[in-house]
């Protein structure tokens, strides 16, 4: 009893947290889904009756015109993050882990972009696209001469240049991937040295099967991070040219609008949250369906 009241009192303030900042407003989210709040009723929303209980996600589903698009925008970049930012991060973090010189060096400084928030990347990369002085117009125009529009502004190229500003910037995974390969024990790579395996045999055979369990958790980070991206979007396009995410709309409908439409701000939520939870179940299923191949 002693030992369960230490281990109850030890984990307390984290249960108490949790509650407080994440269970109650994701509660509140749900519940708030179904009612009537917007800018007529801020301070007391209202619940649908029964026959219109989902009325706010027959006006996202059916109403809204940028709805499905944000979704196929950030199911995308959900992808695109698992399939292209951890592998990016993998052969990066497998190259570093080399014994070199000036390897700790190169470690730095590949690290201090990534130090930087996203949403000073994004001014960043506004400055990059600008069709005045950017530097992406003139090395269109090697190619196409007469070219003077901003990518931004054109359906296609704005959605590849919003991907272009997050997809390679793997900073925190990358260091994520390096702290596991660094715990892969030397005499496993001695060992495979004595048995000749060269060094891309052993990261293919040993390094990359040993921290399965770390990639497993970066790519539902990188998935669940593009699947949310907010920042680029905000500051890049808002919106304009068929880059519209999940998370803007909820911006969009929730502050942007006139109407200050909570409620159906929330049914997105609802349906952003559903969607991390579908990211997970799929990145745990397609690592466990690897693992067991393995075996």
């Amino acid at each position: 009893m002693r030992k369960t009241g230490f281990i109850i009192a030890f984990l307390a303030p984290t249960l108490l947290a949790f509650c407080m900042f994440y269970l109650y407003p994701i509660i509140t989210v749900f519940i708030t889904s179904f009612c009537k709040w917007d800018y007529t009723n801020i301070a007391n929303p209202e619940f649908f009756s029964f026959e219109h209980l989902w009325d706010n996600y027959d006006y996202i589903f059916n109403k809204y015109p940028f709805f499905w698009e944000a979704l196929r925008n950030s199911t995308v970049w959900a992808i695109l993050g698992a399939a292209v930012q951890v592998p990016v991060a993998m052969l990066i973090a497998l190259a570093f882990s080399r014994k070199m010189k000036g390897i700790k060096f190169v470690r730095n400084v590949y690290i201090i972009p990534n130090m930087i928030s996203t949403a000073a990347m994004g001014i960043i990369f506004l400055q990059l696209y600008n069709p005045s002085y950017g530097i992406i117009n003139p090395i269109i125009r090697l190619f196409k001469t007469d070219f003077n529009d901003s990518v931004l502004l054109l359906k296609g190229p704005a959605f590849i240049a919003m991907t272009c500003a997050y997809i390679f910037f793997t900073g925190t995974t990358t260091l994520m991937i390096l702290g596991n390969i660094m715990a892969v024990p030397e005499e496993v790579r001695e060992a495979a040295m004595l048995d000749g395996a060269s060094g891309l045999r052993q990261d293919w055979h040993i390094t990359i099967p040993m921290i399965k369990g770390t990639l497993r958790t970066v790519s539902i980070m990188a998935a669940t991070s593009g699947f949310l991206l907010y920042n680029e979007v905000y500051f890049l396009t808002k919106g304009a040219a068929g880059t519209y995410s999940v998370s803007y709309v909820i911006r969009e409908l929730a502050i942007t609008s006139p109407r200050t439409q909570f409620g159906r701000a929330n049914s997105v939520a609802v349906i952003q949250i559903l969607a991390g939870m579908v990211i997970i179940l799929v990145i745990n299923l397609v690592y466990s369906v690897s693992l067991k191949k393995k075996r």
